[in-house]
């Protein structure tokens, strides 16, 4: 991965002192995984409570932007997250990876952009 694991250890404390309600943070942890899914090619393996080691594939359809999801398909995974009944340790442990690999992913897209 690009990042290291005191990157989202960093991160993810500073998520933690924002204090936000978890049912801001699931929505949060939700947006992040569907917006990386939307963008990469296999993305929906990318599992909302899990850690990743991924080969990053940008989809051929992505070109300079990333593709944003809709508030249902948003709703669909906070759903999912939610009734996994995560500790709001891990929540802010997933938001701050999965913040990092969206940058990457942007950061990709943006480099690859097609003229």
């Amino acid at each position: 991965m690009p990042f290291t694991k005191e990157e989202v250890t960093s991160l993810a404390f500073k998520i933690y002192k924002e204090n936000q309600s978890v049912e801001k943070s699931v929505w949060k942890l939700a947006q992040l995984c569907v917006t990386i899914n939307k963008n990469i090619k296999n993305g929906y393996d990318i599992k909302p409570l899990e850690t990743d080691n991924l080969i990053l594939l940008i989809r051929e359809d992505v070109n300079g932007q990333l593709i944003i999801p809709s508030e249902d398909e948003i709703k669909e995974v906070a759903e999912i997250i939610y009734h996994e009944n995560p500790s709001r340790s891990q929540l802010d442990w997933y938001i701050a990876e999965k913040q990092l690999l969206l940058k990457e992913i942007q950061k990709l897209i943006e480099d690859n952009r097609k003229t």
